[in-house]
C-alpha cells in the first residue's frame, strides 16, 4: 500500500469525551459529542538551528516544545453528557445539581447550575478519543489533560444554538482504542433561535419579567479562561506542558437588533447597570411537565457600544450591534459574571 492511495471520510468520524481526576492522566472516553467540525491537532514544533558552518544551507534542527490544540463546533444539546461535560469545563467551576423549579412530575428533571471556578474540581480536565475517518484506518487519537480556553455560543434567525469550543492539552497518542461500538446515539433535537429569549433589564436579575424580553436577530456570548500555556507551564527535560492554570476569566455579551430606540445609547451615556438572562428551551422532558433547555445569565452589564448605525443607504433597515461589558456582581461573596444552568432529565454529574 503506497502513501496516500486510498480515502478516508470524515462522516465516519467520531469525538469522544471523557472526565480525568488527575490533570494529564487519561481515563475512558465514552460520550458521544456530535460534531460539526473539529480541528484539533498535534503539532511537534522544531527550530533550524542557525550557524556558520563553512557552507550556504543550514544542516542541523532541534525538536521543541509538543503542542496540542484546536477547536470543535458543535450545536447545544441540554441532555448530551458530553456536552455538559465540555461546559463544565468551559467555566471550570463544579456543578450543582436539583430538582428542576416548578416539577410535579416525580421529580425526573433536574437543574444543574454551572459556575467559573479555577479548575480545582474533581475533575480537573477532560480526556478526548477521536477518530479520523473509518474504523479500518487505524486513524484513532487520544488527547489528555485537555482543558477549554475559550466558550463561545452564537444564536440567529433559523439557525440551532451553536458552540464552539477551543481547547489546550498537555499530550496525545495514535492508538488503535476504538470506542465505537460503546457511544450511544443523541435522539434529541438541538436547542434553537425558535424557543430562545434574551431578557436585559435596568437593575438585577430580580427585575426580569417574561415580557423584559430585547428583540434581537442574533446574540454572541462566550467565557474566555486565558490559559498559561507558553513556557512558564514547561520544564527542561519533557516537551509536554506540566500545568495548565487558567489566567483572568473575560466574558462576551454582544446582539444585533432592529434600531428602534435609544434604551442602550442611554445606558451607554449613564453607566446603567444592567442584567440579562438568555433562555433557550426544547421540547417537554419525558414523565415531567419542564422542558430541558438551557440559561445562560449576567447579574451585571454596562453597555460598552450602543451599536449608534451608520446610514448607508436609503434602502436599508438600521440595525444596532450593543457591545456589554460583563462583570461580576460583587453584592455577595457567591457572586459570579456568568452562570449557567441546563435543564434535563439527568439527575447529577458527580
Amino acid at each position: 500500500m503506497a502513501v496516500g492511495d486510498s480515502s478516508l471520510q470524515a462522516y465516519l468520524s467520531y469525538l469522544a469525551v471523557g472526565r480525568e481526576t488527575t490533570y494529564g492522566t487519561y481515563d475512558t472516553a465514552t460520550s458521544a459529542l456530535d460534531f460539526i467540525s473539529s480541528s484539533i491537532k498535534t503539532i511537534k514544533e522544531n527550530k533550524i538551528i542557525e550557524q556558520i558552518e563553512t557552507n550556504r544551507q543550514y544542516s542541523k534542527r532541534i525538536g521543541m516544545s509538543k503542542v496540542i490544540e484546536g477547536e470543535f463546533e458543535c450545536y447545544a444539546y441540554a441532555e448530551s453528557a458530553a456536552f455538559n461535560y465540555m461546559l463544565q469545563h468551559a467555566m471550570g467551576g463544579a456543578i450543582a445539581a436539583a430538582t428542576a423549579t416548578g416539577e410535579t412530575a416525580g421529580g425526573s428533571a433536574f437543574e444543574h447550575t454551572y459556575s467559573i471556578g479555577n479548575f480545582d474540581q474533581t475533575y480537573t480536565s477532560i480526556c478526548l478519543n477521536v477518530r479520523k475517518g473509518d474504523s479500518s484506518g487505524g486513524m484513532v487519537f487520544e488527547y489528555d489533560g485537555i482543558r477549554v480556553n475559550a466558550a463561545n455560543f452564537s444564536a440567529e434567525i433559523d439557525e440551532a444554538l451553536k458552540c464552539t469550543f477551543e481547547v489546550v492539552g498537555q499530550d496525545s497518542t495514535n492508538t488503535s482504542n476504538d470506542v465505537a461500538s460503546v457511544l450511544g446515539v443523541n435522539c434529541n433535537e438541538p436547542l434553537s433561535f425558535v424557543n430562545g429569549r434574551i431578557s436585559v433589564v435596568d437593575g438585577t436579575l430580580g427585575a426580569i419579567t417574561t415580557t423584559s424580553f430585547w428583540h434581537v436577530q442574533s446574540v454572541e456570548f462566550g467565557v474566555a479562561n486565558n490559559l498559561k500555556s507558553d513556557t512558564g507551564s514547561r520544564r527542561i527535560g519533557s516537551d509536554t506542558l506540566d500545568v495548565l492554570p487558567p489566567g483572568i476569566a473575560s466574558f462576551t455579551f454582544n446582539a444585533t437588533m432592529r434600531f428602534d430606540t435609544t434604551t442602550a445609547y442611554d445606558n451607554m451615556l449613564s453607566g446603567q447597570v444592567m442584567a440579562a438572562e438568555l433562555e433557550f428551551t426544547g421540547e417537554t422532558l419525558t414523565t415531567s411537565v419542564i422542558k430541558r433547555g438551557m440559561k445562560f445569565q449576567f447579574p451585571k452589564l454596562y453597555v460598552s457600544d450602543a451599536g449608534d448605525p451608520e446610514i448607508g443607504g436609503p434602502d436599508e433597515m438600521l440595525t444596532a450591534n450593543v457591545v456589554f461589558h460583563v462583570l461580576r456582581d460583587c453584592s455577595s461573596a457567591g457572586g459570579y459574571a456568568m452562570q449557567a444552568i441546563v435543564t434535563n432529565d439527568t439527575a447529577n454529574y458527580d
